[in-house]
């Protein structure tokens, strides 16, 4: 083998494609759950406190919807991510394995030529 290592032909072209689809979920979990923890602490404070500023709870009460809708939002786009990569798993593979084939043949070619 002349000092070089062997080649590992790694055969799982869209991890990345699943690892950020994971990523995209949890961040919409974690979202979902601040809104949750918020709304129960905004909901305590608004019982104990009858004489607060009522803008200033309402305006709250936005903002921890604001928080529940882009966090539904984003569980959504990882939910249609995840079907649309489920759908088309063979051809994101198929086109993986030509892209890393050529890019070792080209490799291979230069080595070969001595060139760069």
């Amino acid at each position: 083998m002349n000092g070089m290592s062997a080649r590992v032909y790694r055969h799982d072209h869209t991890a990345h494609i699943r690892h950020r689809l994971a990523q995209l979920a949890i961040h919409g979990a974690v979202g979902l759950f601040v809104a949750f923890c918020a709304a129960g602490v905004l909901a305590f404070l608004n019982i104990q406190a009858d004489d607060g500023p009522g803008w200033l709870i309402g305006l709250t009460w936005y903002a921890v919807g604001a928080i529940a809708v882009l966090a539904l939002l984003t569980l959504g786009v990882a939910l249609v991510g995840w079907l649309v990569y489920r759908r088309r798993r063979a051809q994101l593979d198929a086109a993986g394995a030509e892209v890393i084939g050529e890019l070792y043949a080209r490799m291979a070619n230069r080595r070969r030529n001595g060139s760069q």
